[in-house]
């Protein structure tokens, strides 16, 4: 390139107020902007797994033991250290800076949603801001630069892309990753770029580069890009400053993209020796290499086409299988070759919007299953990736807008600019209401793909929380059935859907049925103490102590603070006639306001033997409060005939009787106890 036709790309110099005045300006706009169309987030509740990580506590650090585990573990892992049953420390992602963020938090704002997502969006801004600092260095050698780098900034910071990550909760790790990670890019770019450019504060960016790098990967496995992203900034910009793309770099920078490499390699080096490894999802469920690639390549349109037709990424991630390649795939392939020797072709220009276009498919890879996650597909990838097309696109409109050789008045841009801002910034703030009810997301996610596995689960637990069994019940089964059609792929916990289940048909009175479900959940997942426990209750149901005792005992040797499992192993014990062993685990239970129908019942039966036949009584009717059976009521009509309550006796006998669908034994014998002692008294009353 000439220097002439270089020159004409430059800028005219400015004064330094005028220019402080700018970015100023600048920076007002993006924060109003910004904070205007996320507002409607602020009405979001906790949903999906903001629930468990937050408000139980499942990805929170409660002690300094709880941090150690945090990093060394995956997230998976962290969150079943409680009941046990995932041996593999490295499957998942791996997000210790996200724990410890939930956790600071939490200690902050406790259960304030409003809270977290104001910090969501406090994040985002902070990305958006970084995003424009970065741009405004790319982009210091062209005449219009840093107008360039606002529209593109403020195009990234309402688009859709964006909204399954700032209006979630549950999207803080690609915040935290985002935010550090552009930060990390931004003192990237404030190293020498030529061998002829000015140098300013080397020290400091040194510094800073590699600890904001650490902590973003640190955050997601998706700031292990960074490396990779720093070095497409380096060539962009030598490029820009007419020395080759990877030859021109100043040796300054080679040295910052040694120190980002290193972090890289240190980070997984630590992953190998503590954590075992990491586990990579890039082998989708198909026949063969070609049909995963032909899968990937979808994939990468689909995300593509989320943004250059914007709309919220849905969240399900149910896939259609590939079988075979058929024109679907080919397309795709010729497609991304087409996209990538463009793209090629562009950076040998030295076009920015082949930068965008670059920045794009480098930050796509972990959505199409490259990196660690149990989802096939990933739509939260793409809130790094929308600034390469936003960058792409706002740069080709400002070039439209600005015929070559024709003055452009400043600010008359916001013409063309303000109708794409105006559109995605209305559907990214109606887009943010899905995000506030847990049941209403996962609803509408079902109607949009019924194949959504992990949606049908949500659904099954938030109907079993509203104890709703029925509908809980038919939900795991729907999943379950989803599971089984081989020509469609998605995440779902086989774990999650069969314990849902065997819970909601515990609760129908399926009892035998549950006892299968749970079954199957602990093949699942071996040694998981909720498992263990429900399983240990049905067996309870079944009338089945001894396996039911065996149960509970292995869920407390998994998670000994389970009070409920000592409740209910006291009720098995109760059962086995154990009432010395069974007396102290029942009464700490009821004393600690865990009582309900079935320890109150197993306590009675322990003060009947203890000849206690007034608080036995007194049990009974705790038990009939919150369910009413034959047997129970049986057993106080008894009761109130020991204790002389004759009327009472009659009456709960006969209350017994009619709630009996099935001849029962006991109430036969309790009546014919009944029967006896009033024949007897009779007679007696007779001779006297």
């Amino acid at each position: 390139m000439s220097k002439m036709a270089r020159s004409s790309k430059r800028r005219p110099r400015k004064n330094p107020e005028e220019i402080a005045r700018s970015r100023r300006n600048h920076l007002v706009l993006l924060g109003l902007l910004t904070l205007l169309v996320f507002a409607s987030s602020l009405g979001g509740d906790f949903v999906w797994s903001d629930r468990e990580d937050i408000l139980d506590g499942a990805y929170r650090i409660g002690s300094l033991d709880e941090l150690g585990a945090a990093l060394t573990q995956s997230r998976d892992a962290y969150r079943a250290r409680d009941v046990g049953g995932l041996a593999d420390t490295a499957s998942g992602s791996w997000q210790p800076l996200t724990a410890l963020s939930n956790t600071l938090s939490w200690s902050l704002w406790r259960d304030c949603a409003v809270c977290f997502h104001l910090e969501n969006m406090l994040l985002h801004l902070l990305t958006v801001i970084g995003f424009y600092a970065l741009c405004r260095h790319l982009m210091s050698q062209r005449r219009h630069g840093p107008r360039i780098a606002f529209w593109s900034a403020a195009l990234f910071a309402v688009h859709p892309a964006v909204v399954h990550t700032v209006a979630w909760i549950g999207g803080r790790p690609y915040l935290l990753a985002g935010a550090f990670g552009i930060w990390a890019l931004v003192a990237f770019s404030r190293l020498q770029a030529t061998t002829k450019s000015r140098h300013g504060h080397v020290n400091r960016w040194l510094i800073a580069l590699p600890v904001l790098t650490l902590f973003a990967m640190l955050a997601h496995e998706t700031a292990y890009l960074l490396p990779f992203a720093a070095l497409l900034v380096a060539g962009f910009e030598s490029g820009e400053r007419g020395r080759g793309a990877l030859a021109g770099i100043a040796p300054i920078r080679r040295l910052a993209l040694l120190q980002l490499f290193a972090t890289l390699g240190l980070v997984l080096l630590y992953r190998h020796s503590v954590l075992g490894g990491i586990a990579f999802s890039g082998d989708y469920p198909t026949d063969s290499f070609f049909s995963n690639l032909g899968m990937a390549l979808r994939h990468f349109w689909y995300l593509t086409e989320q943004m250059v037709w914007p709309s919220e990424p849905i969240v399900s991630d149910a896939w259609p299988l590939t079988r075979g390649w058929t024109m679907t795939e080919v397309a795709a392939l010729l497609g991304f070759l087409l996209l990538l020797t463009l793209t090629v072709v562009g950076l040998r220009l030295r076009h920015p919007s082949a930068f965008g276009v670059a920045w794009f498919m480098l930050w796509l890879l972990p959505g199409i299953g490259v990196f660690p996650s149990d989802h096939y597909h990933n739509g939260q990838t793409l809130y790094l990736a929308s600034w390469g097309i936003a960058f792409a696109v706002g740069y080709a409109l400002f070039a439209l807008w600005r015929p070559l050789g024709r003055q452009l008045v400043p600010g008359s841009e916001v013409v063309v600019y303000l109708p794409f801002l105006l559109t995605l910034g209305l559907i990214t703030a109606f887009s943010n209401a899905r995000w506030w009810d847990h049941v209403g997301l996962f609803e509408s996610e079902i109607a949009h793909d019924p194949h959504y596995m992990e949606g049908r689960i949500e659904l099954a637990k938030s109907a079993l929380e509203r104890n709703d069994a029925e509908v809980a019940m038919n939900h795991a089964l729907a999943a379950i059935e989803a599971s089984r059609d081989k020509n469609f792929t998605g995440y779902w916990s086989q774990r999650d859907a069969y314990l849902v289940l065997g819970r909601a048909q515990l609760e129908i009175g399926l009892l035998h049925e549950a006892a299968g479900s749970l079954a199957h959940a602990l093949s699942a997942r071996p040694g998981d103490a909720q498992i263990l426990y429900w399983l240990g209750v049905a067996q309870i149901e079944t009338k089945d102590y001894a396996a039911a005792e065996s149960n509970l005992r292995l869920a407390l040797q998994v998670a000994p603070d389970m009070a409920e499992a000592n409740a209910d192993l006291g009720t098995a014990l109760a059962a086995q006639a154990r009432y010395v062993d069974a007396y102290p685990l029942l009464a700490e239970a009821i004393e600690h306001g865990l009582g309900n129908a079935r320890r109150h019942q197993a306590m009675a039966r322990t003060m009947i033997d203890a000849g206690r036949l007034e608080d036995a009584a007194h049990h009974l009717k705790k038990a009939l409060a919150t369910r009413e059976e034959a047997e129970t009521r049986a057993r106080l009509a008894w009761l109130n005939w020991q204790l002389g309550h004759k009327d009472k006796a009659h009456a709960d006998l006969n209350m017994a009787m009619q709630l009996e669908e099935e001849s029962s034994e006991y109430v036969t014998w309790v009546r014919q106890q009944i029967d006896e002692a009033s024949a007897a008294e009779t007679a007696d009353k007779t001779v006297d």
